[in-house]
């Protein structure tokens, strides 16, 4: 090949060692790329399974929670490690039946669950929940303890609750007593 000077180049290409030394770098800018993405998968993994812990002890200890505060009736067995919960009647269940809530592996997949038990059926309310507990501070007040492992992450959720029982109380008050106290703030 001939170039405007009239000088010669032969077409012989790169060297061996100038592929060697391509080779290499671009090996290393693999190798560093490779690195950064499976750091980002493992951050990202990591960070799932935080997400999904949390999200099911969030979930369970609303659950709980929100079947403590409405129940008429709460009892904790320490033997099962379940909490029995007698609903408050209400129009659509004027005789309510007594739940069980517990942790169980029903479905035998290697993950326990937090049950729910109604009528004989248990279903499924959270997964990865491997400890809980139900504590009565005092009369009406609960304290529920929620634990769960996804994969290594592990989270916990505890919560005091209320409960709202609501006592029928018939006051008669006579009628000068009442505008007695009427009077008394006018």
């Amino acid at each position: 090949m001939k170039l405007n000077k009239g000088e010669v180049y032969s077409e012989r290409g790169f060297t061996l060692l100038e592929v060697l030394v391509a080779l290499l770098i671009s090996g290393i800018f693999l190798m560093t790329a490779l690195r950064f993405f499976t750091d980002q998968w493992r951050g990202a993994s990591t960070l799932k399974n935080h997400l999904e812990a949390h999200y099911a002890v969030m979930t369970a200890g609303k659950t709980v929670s929100d079947v403590i505060r409405m129940a008429k009736t709460v009892a904790w067995v320490n033997a099962s490690g379940g909490l029995q919960v007698l609903p408050m009647p209400e129009d659509g269940n004027p005789t309510p039946t007594l739940d069980t809530y517990f942790v169980g592996d029903l479905d035998f997949d290697g993950t326990k669950d937090l049950y729910w038990n109604h009528l004989g059926v248990s279903e499924p309310l959270a997964s990865f929940i491997t400890t809980w507990k139900c504590t009565e501070v005092e009369p009406g007040l609960w304290e529920v303890f929620l634990q769960a492992n996804v994969k290594g992450q592990i989270v916990t959720w505890q919560s005091v609750i209320r409960q709202r029982v609501h006592p029928v109380v018939t006051l008669l008050v006579d009628q000068r007593d009442m505008s007695a106290f009427l009077s008394s703030f006018f």
